[in-house]
């Protein structure tokens, strides 16, 4: 059903990452609901049971594992690959399969924020850290902005308004998407996610670069640049160092902020005729129903179940598909979408021909 997200709360967020923040619990007290159902009174009514909920919350290391071992393996086969290969056609093939690489690692950082990878503490930050030095930043810096994401989303204070711009007009939307193959929208997320102290935090520290700034960046950056080392060594030694640049750096800093661009505005974007008249109507999320190449490449690891998460932050990523299941059976409406690239295209495509309309 396409349709705009429903403002809901669940228990297990609220003893997760942000137990005791004020500003949470208020945030939860404060919600609405714009449909006829919603998940917490599906809850309350004994259609999804809290029991059914907390069986999906436990932890299976073994996956975890396998999700880690499989995109390590992914990210050191490509320069193997195309070392044995060398072919502009396979050139292609690895540039994508490593943007597909870079959202495995961020799925996997994501769900360490979400204490969702491992069971135990430090195992589930060491592999978040590890999954986010190798896209080039500390997962603490990620987790800051991811946390605050959950609270604010759609707001002024999301942090990832950069990518989604929910009530952008079209022509803004094909600016957001060029400014991500010209490396703006790269370092504006790299500036993002190497903040360190939580009372300055800022959406856009751009605006307020400080000497204190990058001296705290520096010091986060060691075990960046350690990680980022070893992976040119695995270049050297396989296809050249060189192609790091071309098939490592080039792709994160343009095609992969590209393509959160649109999976970003595929999820939380505003519908064209829809206006949000108060700040909660602006929460808005949408599961996604991907044609397999837009699943294998953008949305790998369940991704794809972006309402689902919202709605139970706290339950991991391969655990998703029965949440959907169980929304859908108790009949709760779930927004869609069918296409990343599709609602993009189609959502720049109505705001500009209105805009020849009126002209």
């Amino acid at each position: 059903m396409k349709s705009q997200g429903i403002l809901l709360g669940y228990e297990l967020f609220a003893k997760g990452p942000h137990r005791g923040n004020p500003s949470y619990s208020n945030l939860l007290q404060g919600q609405t609901v714009r449909r006829s159902r919603s998940a917490r009174e599906a809850l309350h009514s004994g259609a999804i049971s809290l029991e059914t909920l907390r069986a999906l919350r436990e932890l299976r290391d073994s996956r975890s594992v396998l999700d880690l071992t499989l995109t390590v393996g992914s990210v050191v086969a490509v320069p193997v690959f195309y070392a044995m290969f060398p072919h502009p056609l396979t050139f292609v093939a690895c540039m994508l399969l490593t943007v597909r690489n870079f959202n495995c690692a961020a799925q996997l950082v994501h769900e360490s924020d979400h204490a969702t990878l491992f069971r135990h503490p430090w195992l589930n930050t060491l592999m978040g850290n590890l999954c986010a030095y190798i896209l080039g930043y500390t997962r603490s810096g990620h987790r800051q902005a991811h946390m605050d994401h959950h609270i604010y989303l759609n707001t002024e204070r999301d942090p990832d308004i950069i990518f989604s711009q929910p009530d952008k007009s079209g022509q803004a939307l094909l600016i957001g998407l060029a400014q991500d193959l010209f490396l703006i929208s790269a370092i504006k997320r790299f500036l993002q996610y190497f903040q360190s102290d939580r009372k300055t935090y800022s959406v856009s520290p751009w605006r307020n670069l400080s000497l204190q700034y990058f001296k705290q960046m520096t010091k986060a950056l060691c075990p960046v640049v350690l990680t980022q080392a070893a992976i040119v060594l695995l270049f050297a030694a396989t296809t050249g160092p060189i192609f790091y640049v071309w098939l490592y750096v080039l792709p994160i800093m343009t095609l992969y902020p590209l393509q959160i661009r649109v999976r970003s505005i595929a999820e939380y974007s505003f519908d064209h005729s829809y206006h949000p008249q108060a700040a909660e109507d602006a929460w808005v999320a949408r599961t996604s129903h991907l044609n397999l190449l837009e699943r294998f490449i953008m949305a790998p690891l369940s991704q794809y179940y972006h309402y689902e998460h919202h709605v139970f932050p706290n339950i991991p990523n391969y655990n998703l598909a029965k949440v959907h299941r169980l929304l859908v059976n108790a009949g709760i409406p779930v927004p869609t979408n069918d296409s990343y690239v599709g609602f993009v295209f189609r959502k720049i495509r109505t705001d500009l021909r209105g805009v020849w309309k009126t002209k």
